[in-house]
């Protein structure tokens, strides 16, 4: 960033506008290899916007702070914005997981989430693989709250123990049930 402050300016996400993210991505904090990633979208956002754009406006803004916080929190790398949701790269399904039930418990907004950890390759500012589509797949079989993982993810050990019952994240889906029988479309 031109003035030095690191995540200060810009769109909220640690960049400033206007700025190629190519400059500003640090590849050696990158993740490479077999990464899980993170995609968040707000439920409902269109209607919101067009019922209350003044009051959208500043959720989003609030909205993007928490998902840049608790992702960079746990060690992860926002390197898109879709302007209702971001994705994020980890290297660790545990810390990719811990950053999503961080920041659902965090949003006002609802926000539907989906995980999936595989093979993908960094080019320039962006990663290319299946694994993508299975993440944004999995994301967008969830209501607002909700935390979905993929099979790649949800079978690792690595990415951490289910809550308890006494104690579950707003919105927790156990993995076992995330991909309904009604939707042969969604990876298994």
């Amino acid at each position: 960033m031109s003035d030095g402050r690191k995540g200060q300016a810009g769109n909220g996400l640690g960049r400033e506008r206007g700025a190629p993210i190519d400059e500003l991505l640090d590849r050696a904090m990158a993740p490479s290899g077999v990464v899980t990633f993170l995609f968040t979208e707000v439920e409902g956002s269109t209607r919101r916007w067009a019922s209350d754009a003044d009051g959208m406006q500043l959720a989003v803004a609030a909205h993007d702070e928490v998902l840049r916080g608790a992702i960079e929190a746990h060690g992860g790398l926002v390197f898109k914005h879709t302007g209702d949701g971001v994705v994020a790269a980890f290297a660790s399904p545990r810390s990719t997981t811990d950053a999503a039930v961080a920041a659902q418990r965090a949003l006002e907004l609802p926000v539907r989430m989906g995980l999936a950890t595989g093979e993908a390759e960094l080019r320039g500012a962006d990663y290319f693989g299946v694994v993508l589509n299975r993440a944004a797949r999995v994301m967008a079989a969830g209501h607002g709250g909700q935390i979905l993982l993929a099979d790649s993810t949800a079978g690792l050990p690595c990415a951490g123990p289910r809550p308890g019952p006494e104690t579950p994240p707003p919105g927790w889906v156990d993995p076992a049930t995330a991909a309904a029988p009604d939707r042969p479309d969604l990876p298994r």
